[in-house]
């Protein structure tokens, strides 16, 4: 259900199955999957968690598609800036694709690295991360590089797939490819994050245990 990889080159990168199939599917099907997730991801909410609107600078870290970097770049408008940020070579020509094709002209597609989003530092209003937070193998070097981007006050939203035993060990979990709020709580708060607001159940779309939501303030 997600659009995220952020493996590091030396793990097999885990793409969701829509992922795989948006290389292959005509225009049409793309928009009617992503008109079926704006049904259940809850996408107002999200952009109300960032605190963002007409203006703002925002990262989407582990872009993927770009199905949030769309949803961001309408948000933000012609002087706002979105930064599409992906290691996968795919992710990164599906973003400039999408970018040339719907003259999305604010955002900016950012090739990163398993340990650094490569993002401007002290610049950014709000950083999303949607069901790719579980992949960064170097999360400590992510949160790091997610925390110098951002302003002041700005804010960190990550949303991650519930997993099935949130007890398990963090090495087994990401192997399952989710994670349990409670250990991405805690390594936000490590980074010098203030946490705002954890939701544990956020979005569920029927094929999978769903999503939570986790806000948090530099």
């Amino acid at each position: 259900m997600g659009n995220r990889t952020w493996h590091a080159p030396r793990h097999p990168p885990s793409i969701p199955v829509w992922l795989l199939l948006a290389a292959v599917l005509l225009p049409t099907e793309l928009q009617a999957q992503r008109r079926n997730r704006d049904d259940w991801q809850r996408v107002p909410d999200v952009i109300a968690a960032l605190a963002i609107g007409e203006g703002s600078r925002v990262a989407d870290v582990g872009a993927g598609s770009g199905y949030f970097t769309e949803h961001l770049a309408a948000e933000v408008g012609a002087i706002g800036r979105v930064f599409a940020v992906d290691i996968s070579q795919r992710a990164l020509s599906q973003l400039r694709r999408l970018v040339e094709d719907q003259g999305l002209d604010n955002v900016e597609v950012v090739r990163g690295e398993p340990d650094d989003p490569k993002l401007p530092e002290r610049s950014l209003d709000a950083v999303l991360v949607v069901d790719a937070y579980h992949e960064m193998t170097e999360y400590q070097a992510m949160l790091s590089g997610m925390f110098r981007a951002l302003k002041p006050g700005g804010r960190l939203v990550i949303l991650d797939l519930i997993p099935s035993n949130p007890s398990q060990s963090r090495d087994r979990q990401t192997a399952s490819h989710e994670l349990s709020i409670a250990l991405a709580e805690q390594e936000v708060r490590e980074a010098g994050f203030e946490v705002l607001k954890r939701d544990e159940l956020f979005a569920e779309s029927g094929r999978h245990r769903g999503q939570w939501m986790l806000v948090a303030r530099r």
